[in-house]
C-alpha cells in the first residue's frame, strides 16, 4: 500500500497538478493587489474618492503592496523551480535503476537461452 501512495503521490501528473495550484494561488495574489491596489484607485480618482495610503502609495495608489505580491509569487515559484527539479532528478534516477535492472535482466535471459540452445544442440 505504502509502495503504491507512493508512486500515486510521486507521479509526475501529480505533481505538476500541485505546482499548477501553488502557482495559480500565487498568481491569485498578484491579480488581486493589481485590482485592489492599482485598478480600484484609479477608478476612485476618475469617481472623486481616493484612498490615501501611508506605505508605498501615490494619490491613493498602493503600489507597494503590488510589488510585494510579485515578489512573493516569484519566490513562491523559484521555491516550486527548485523543488520540482529536485523531484525529477529522483525519479529520473528511479528510472535509470530500472531501466539497468531490465538490462542486467535481458542479458541474463539472453546467456540462459543460448545455453539452453546449446544443450539442446549437443
Amino acid at each position: 500500500m505504502l509502495k503504491e501512495f507512493k508512486e500515486f503521490a510521486f507521479k509526475g501528473n501529480v505533481l505538476d497538478l500541485a505546482v499548477a495550484v501553488v502557482m495559480g494561488a500565487a498568481f491569485n495574489k498578484i491579480v488581486t493587489a493589481l485590482v485592489t491596489y492599482i485598478i480600484m484607485p484609479l477608478i476612485g480618482l476618475i469617481f472623486g474618492t481616493v484612498d490615501f495610503a501611508k506605505s508605498w502609495s501615490f494619490m491613493g495608489i498602493k503600489y507597494g503592496m503590488f510589488v510585494q505580491s510579485v515578489i512573493d509569487f516569484l519566490i513562491i515559484a523559484f521555491a516550486l523551480f527548485i523543488f520540482v527539479k529536485i523531484a525529477n532528478t529522483l525519479m529520473r534516477k528511479e528510472e535509470e535503476e530500472e531501466e539497468e535492472e531490465i538490462e542486467a535482466n535481458t542479458v541474463l535471459l539472453t546467456e540462459i537461452r543460448d545455453l539452453l540452445r546449446e544443450k539442446k544442440d549437443i
